[in-house]
């Protein structure tokens, strides 16, 4: 310890500095007034988005099986709920008469949805096809009970023993299949290609042709 005249000298601390403080930036009205906006705004959306997946409308639906080329009645359907789909346009339940008395232009089974194009295409024969009749007995068509628009082959049959006549097999769609009369001799009529139904429309009315069903039809 150092002495000034005799005086002992007292060493002084430093004085401290002063405490920092955060500093604390008022929040802007502005931002608080854009926050809320945009949360309004994302709810909104929300709420939209639920209510358009939610949506729901009465379409027609099927009650009872049609067959392809039977007529459709009002037995037939019923009121269902069915959400939008850009890929199906079903029969609104409002727009149900216009259907009244068409027919099926394919096989409409219950639980599936009703669509125009079931009942307003176009049934056979169509542009290049001929419809023709093929007067089969039971051993020239197989048991399993041929239904409309099941794809076959038309093949050579003999009748009475005689020798079968030789030609080329024809691919063909069933498009109705005729009641059984007494001697057991059925008609089925068979959409065929335009260039080939006068032919095998002549063989078919002596029950020279027989019936293939074709696998997956």
């Amino acid at each position: 310890m150092s002495t000034v005249q005799g005086d002992p000298v007292q060493l002084k601390k430093p004085p401290l500095a002063p405490e920092a403080r955060p500093f604390r930036r008022r929040p802007s009205k502005l931002l608080i007034l854009a926050g809320l906006v945009l949360a309004a705004l994302c709810a909104t959306g929300t709420v939209f988005i639920y209510r358009n997946v939610d949506t729901t409308v009465a379409a027609v639906g099927v009650a009872a099986p049609v067959r392809y080329g039977q007529i459709l009645l009002d037995s037939s359907m019923l009121e269902i709920q069915v959400r939008p789909d850009p890929g199906l346009r079903p029969v609104l339940w409002k727009d149900r008469a216009q259907f009244f008395g068409r027919k099926a232009t394919t096989n409409l089974w219950p639980g599936t949805v009703l669509t125009a194009q079931a009942v307003e295409g176009e049934l056979p024969p169509r542009q290049g096809e001929q419809l023709l009749g093929i007067a089969v007995k039971p051993a020239q068509l197989p048991a399993t009970p041929l239904e409309p628009l099941k794809a076959v082959l038309l093949v050579p049959s003999g009748q009475g023993g005689t020798a079968v006549d030789a030609w080329e097999p024809v691919r063909g769609t069933v498009a109705r299949v005729g009641e059984r009369d007494q001697t057991g001799l059925r008609v089925v009529d068979v959409v065929v290609a335009e260039e080939l139904g006068p032919k095998l429309a002549t063989k078919g009315s002596v029950g020279a042709v027989a019936i293939v069903l074709l696998p997956g039809s």
